[in-house]
């Protein structure tokens, strides 16, 4: 009678530690914690519109940046593709922005850089296409959001087709201006990661 009683007992608690591993497995894993890698300098642009753009306009907002020209036909056309996504998946309101600065300033004129989110599709009223002087943008581009761009200096690529360094990297930054990550701006998923994450920091006091 008690080794049948002990044989209950382990198999209840078999049962029990089945039953508790289960529940673990279909518990969703926490979302990752969001970094903090240092905030974005005030900067003063010059949008597509031709008028003054401040860094002050995004102040309170939850915005991703990315990084581009309207000549480029590598990795900008499906950089920006990932962008419109993004744009058509947050939701409406004011409280996310996104800008695109742009690494050709020579040729990217306010008139150039409308033209091309015309042609692009790419109408959220939201979204800023910016530019500026060269050494500017380099700075605000290599100190300011941590990444690599040569804004104006063609090179040639591993195509030997004339190519601007800059990277395509999605950064998003929070409403207090302070970088929370960096996404890789040509894969599909990365949109709904920064989605995600846009809407976790739009949630933050």
């Amino acid at each position: 009678m008690g080794g049948r009683v002990r044989t209950l007992t382990m198999a209840g608690l078999g049962l029990a530690l089945v039953l508790v591993l289960w529940a673990a497995l279909r518990r969703p894993a926490p979302a990752p914690v969001l970094l903090h890698y240092g905030a974005v300098p005030a900067f003063s642009l010059t949008g597509m519109d031709a008028k003054p753009f401040s860094s002050s306009a995004l102040a309170g907002k939850v915005w991703a940046a990315s990084f581009v020209y309207t000549q480029c036909k590598n990795s900008c056309p499906m950089l920006q593709a990932q962008m419109r996504r993004l744009s058509q998946s947050l939701p409406a309101g004011d409280a996310y922005a996104l800008v695109s600065i742009t690494v050709d300033p020579d040729r990217d004129t306010p008139k150039a850089l409308a033209s091309y989110a015309q042609k692009m599709g790419l109408t959220d009223p939201r979204w800023a296409f910016l530019t500026g002087p060269k050494p500017v943008l380099k700075q605000l581009i290599q100190e300011g959001f941590h990444l690599a761009a040569e804004p104006g200096e063609r090179q040639s690529d591993a195509r030997k087709a004339p190519d601007i360094l800059h990277s395509s990297k999605i950064v998003l930054v929070d409403k207090h201006g302070d970088i929370r990550g960096y996404y890789d701006g040509l894969l599909a998923e990365s949109v709904e990661a920064v989605r995600n994450d846009a809407a976790r920091l739009a949630a933050e006091d």
